[in-house]
């Protein structure tokens, strides 16, 4: 799957989501008013509300990663990449295989190793992880927008306060000197 195939999917669930909040909550009186309004296909309306599953719940049960293990395998993977860590296919590959052992081991009907295709379809089930060319750091750092520098310091004090980092233990790790001082003074 394309990266815009998958931004064209993401849209359309979020509509999907927006038209079904809205029946529930009275805002659209109708599955044709939530339609028109919202642009969510009819059918997958109807089909959501008589309680059908998705195409991708119906096929939960032939992955290898149950959705729990696949969404701790993202949270891992945006941990690592906001910590500077790339995570090559291979690691990614590993680090699957890791969080899947256990239930491999105590259930037994998971057995075989993941796919061939496995990382590329995990991918594009995961559509917020993406593959990156590494670049040289003066064009990357040129190429930074206020956005990504926003999204970066979200993850970072997700991070520090999901493991109760004190400020004590944060250190800069660029030769200029502490400029992060001025970024994460909102954090404590």
């Amino acid at each position: 799957m394309t990266r815009q195939k998958a931004i064209e999917n993401e849209e359309k669930a979020r509509n999907i989501a927006t038209a079904l909040a809205g029946i529930e909550e009275g805002t659209y009186i109708s599955v044709r008013k939530a339609t028109i309004a919202t642009g969510a296909p009819r059918s997958t309306l109807r089909d959501r509300i008589k309680g059908v599953p998705t195409r991708r719940q119906s096929n939960e049960h032939r992955q290898r990663l149950t959705p729990e293990e696949e969404s701790i395998l993202v949270r891992c993977v945006e941990q690592l990449s906001c910590t500077g860590n790339p995570v090559h296919h291979s690691f990614l590959r590993e680090l699957a295989e890791e969080i899947r052992k256990p239930h491999v081991e105590r259930d037994g009907y998971h057995h075989g190793k993941l796919g061939k295709n496995w990382v590329s379809r995990f991918l594009a089930r995961n559509p917020a992880l993406q593959s990156k060319v590494a670049k040289n750091i003066e064009v990357a750092r040129k190429e930074v927008t206020e956005a990504q520098l926003v999204n970066w310091f979200t993850a970072f004090n997700r991070v520090v306060k999901d493991y109760g980092i004190l400020r004590e233990n944060i250190y800069n790790m660029d030769e200029t000197g502490p400029a992060i001082e001025y970024c994460i003074t909102d954090m404590f």
